[in-house]
C-alpha cells in the first residue's frame, strides 16, 4: 500500500491578479487626443490555439490532498529511514496529505521493479489509482532514470500517456513532472533523460520541475555530501536539500 502522509499544517496562499488600463485624454471642449494603453490580453480573449493554459496550481486547496508517483527516490533509499526520503519531507513541508506510491526500479516506460514486481509502470500505476475512486487535487511523477533503454521518443509518449491518464480522471488536478536526477558517481552523469522527459511534460501541458534549473540542483560539488555511497541515491541531508529545493519551486508557482 502506498504511504499516505497527512498534512502538518494550513498555509494560506494570496493570489492576486492585478489588470491596468490607463486612459489619457486632452479634453478642451472637444478631445484633442487619446491615448489608451492597455496590458496584454488575458488567455481567454486569445484565440483557442494561442491560449495559455491556466495554472491549476493557484486554486489548490490549503491542504491538497496529493499522490506522487515514483521510484526508488519517493522510496527513500539510502536514507536511514523512509520518512527522510524527499517525497515525504517535501510533502511535510507543504503540507500536503500525500499518498506516495514508490516502486524502486520503475520508470514511464520500465514496469519491472527492483524486487522482481511487474507491470508497474507509471501509466499502469496511475491507471489503478484512477479506478480506485480516490480524488486527488496535485498528481506528480517523479523519477526517469530507470527508463535509460527506452529511446527518447518513447519515454516522451510514456510521459505524455500517464499526464493523460490523470487528466483524464482529474480533470481539475495540478499535474506535476519532476525530472530524475542523482549524485554524480565518479563524475559521470547520467541524467540524459531529462531532455525527453521534460518534451513529454511540455507536450502535455503539465507543470515542468526542471533539477537541472537554474544550474544543476546536484553537482560535481555538493555530491560528495549527499551520495548515499552507492552513485544512484542520496543520504538524510541530500534527500532534505532536493525536498527544499522541490517545495520552493513548487511554492514559485503558487505566489
Amino acid at each position: 500500500m502506498p504511504d499516505v502522509i497527512r498534512p502538518a499544517r494550513s498555509r494560506a496562499r494570496n493570489i492576486v491578479r492585478v489588470a491596468v488600463a490607463t486612459l489619457v485624454g486632452a479634453v478642451a471642449g472637444a478631445v484633442t487626443s487619446i491615448t489608451l494603453a492597455v496590458g496584454p490580453l488575458a488567455s481567454t480573449e486569445l484565440p483557442e490555439s494561442e491560449r495559455v493554459p491556466a495554472n491549476p496550481l493557484t486554486t489548490i486547496p490549503d491542504d491538497p490532498t496529493v499522490l506522487i508517483v515514483g521510484d526508488s527516490w519517493a522510496e527513500g533509499i539510502g536514507a536511514t529511514k523512509p520518512d527522510l526520503g524527499w517525497a515525504r519531507a517535501a510533502a511535510e513541508a507543504l503540507s500536503w496529505n500525500a499518498t506516495i506510491d514508490a516502486v524502486g526500479g520503475t520508470g514511464f516506460t520500465k514496469g519491472n521493479a527492483s524486487d522482481g514486481r511487474t507491470d508497474l509502470a507509471y501509466d499502469q500505476r496511475i491507471s489503478a489509482h484512477a479506478a480506485s475512486g480516490t480524488e486527488y487535487d496535485i498528481i506528480v511523477f517523479q523519477g526517469g532514470l530507470n527508463d535509460f533503454l527506452a529511446p527518447p521518443r518513447e519515454e516522451t509518449v510514456a510521459v505524455i500517456r500517464a499526464v493523460d491518464i490523470a487528466r483524464q480522471r482529474w480533470p481539475e488536478a495540478a499535474i506535476v513532472v519532476f525530472g530524475p536526477l542523482e549524485p554524480l558517481a565518479q563524475g559521470v552523469d547520467r541524467s540524459s533523460r531529462l531532455e525527453a522527459i521534460a518534451t513529454g511534460a511540455e507536450e502535455s501541458d503539465a507543470i515542468y520541475v526542471d533539477p537541472k534549473s537554474p544550474v544543476p540542483w546536484l553537482n560535481e560539488r555538493n555530491s560528495p555530501r549527499f551520495d548515499a555511497g552507492d552513485g544512484l541515491h542520496l543520504n538524510d541531508a541530500g534527500y532534505a536539500y532536493v525536498a527544499a529545493r522541490f517545495a520552493a519551486t513548487i511554492e514559485s508557482y503558487t505566489d
